[in-house]
């Protein structure tokens, strides 16, 4: 048995499992919205301060992830972030705007442990010349559990109610918060338990003192405003600017869904390829812009090439996850790959939480969403032009 929880297998499935289970928690109220915000008294606007409670959680968490399981090690860090993620969900089942909002603030808390844990783990076990698609393979549980929530939370809602939608989240992961106790003595057998808390926000300094580390997290938080956005607004676009059906406007948002999933792992294994995430990042990022840039001159195109030119960009906005945090790993100081995941994610959660609202910002000023996507293209440029900088820290 030590033999089977000890490998590069059995860890990559139970860190990309627990992935998406916490991203199944994340997404349970946005899922649930047309169900649950009539009962919560809250209007429709609300679920996008929820999101914001959620990844401000998250990077506070992430800032000090990676002393919390350099204490306690990773499997029990990650038991601790499916816990949370129970309870989190649980909270929400109460059916109260305050229990939503603490349990938000929970599941987000616990989203913030699970990146750094798995990365501890896998920096360990992965070689070298497959850390990125290892990682990219990991990072693949983030569209499952937007998968999962999105196919099975309506369904249970129509079922049990929403209400016990959440709490069927709750159960389940709390099983997977039992059954990760099996890793234990593979995994947590290098943490030292007497490392003080006052110190688990070291990883912060990690990113004053090395360049290319902050780099990556900079980066992170460039893209991840961007993918944010489109993630947001494509389908807004379509139905107001092209005139499209929600119908089909929500085929091609789960297009997008699907071109990221496949672009974390194509990239991944380009990274791999060319030993060189920076470049990678860099390449990622001119395409993401040059497939943004075309978007106010295609009304009238071809509904076929607007779909394309979306996919691809979807391909490229959604595919830097694997890439930044193999490349976080491989720039952590032997054993820090905890500490450096979770330095680079509280900033990379800042995009998260502030690109939705600078494309709305955007759009106030020239009344555009194809307009506001050229625009916001500065960011994946500006990504790309500090990953083709930072290719000296090879």
């Amino acid at each position: 048995m030590a033999l089977v929880v000890s490998g590069l297998a059995a860890a990559l499935t139970a860190t990309t499992a627990a992935q998406a289970l916490a991203t199944c928690g994340v997404f349970i109220l946005p899922v649930l919205a047309p169900f649950a915000l009539p009962a919560l008294g809250a209007p429709p606007h609300w679920i996008g301060h929820q999101v914001a409670v959620i990844y401000i959680a998250a990077a506070c968490v992430s800032s000090i992830a990676g002393g919390v399981i350099g204490r306690y090690g990773p499997a029990r860090g990650s038991q601790v972030a499916m816990a949370g993620t129970a309870l989190g969900a649980a909270l929400i089942a109460a059916g109260t705007l305050w229990s939503a909002a603490l349990g938000s603030a929970l599941i987000g808390a616990s989203y913030g442990l699970t990146n750094p844990a798995a990365s501890t783990v896998l920096s360990r076990l992965a070689p070298p010349a497959r850390r990125n698609l290892v990682f990219g393979v990991k990072q693949m549980g983030v569209p499952l559990g937007a998968a999962l929530a999105g196919l099975a939370l309506p369904a249970l809602a129509l079922a049990v109610g929403w209400q016990g939608a959440a709490l069927c989240v709750a159960l389940v992961v709390a099983g997977a918060a039992l059954g990760l106790g099996v890793f234990r003595g593979a995994w947590d057998g290098a943490r030292d338990a007497g490392l003080p808390l006052r110190g688990a926000g070291g990883g912060l300094k990690l990113l004053r003192g090395r360049p290319a580390l902050l780099s990556i997290a900079v980066i992170g938080a460039m893209f991840s405003a961007a993918q944010l956005s489109l993630g947001a607004y494509a389908v807004t676009m379509l139905v107001q600017e092209f005139s499209w059906s929600p119908v089909a406007a929500g085929a091609v948002a789960a297009a997008l869904q699907i071109a990221g999933a496949v672009g974390r792992l194509a990239w991944a294994w380009l990274a791999d390829r060319t030993a060189s995430g920076f470049f990678v990042l860099m390449v990622l990022g001119v395409m993401a812009a040059a497939c943004s840039l075309p978007l106010p001159f295609a009304i009238g195109w071809p509904p076929a090439a607007l779909v394309v030119v979306l996919c691809l960009l979807g391909f490229c906005a959604a595919g830097w996850n694997g890439v930044a945090l193999a490349e976080a790993s491989r720039l952590a100081p032997p054993g820090a790959a905890g500490h450096a995941t979770g330095a680079v994610l509280s900033v990379t959660f800042a995009g998260v939480v502030t690109g939705p609202t600078l494309f709305a910002l955007i759009f106030w000023g020239v009344g555009s969403y194809a307009m506001a996507f050229a625009l916001l293209a500065a960011l994946p440029l500006a990504g790309a032009a500090i990953a083709w900088r930072a290719q000296q820290y090879r």
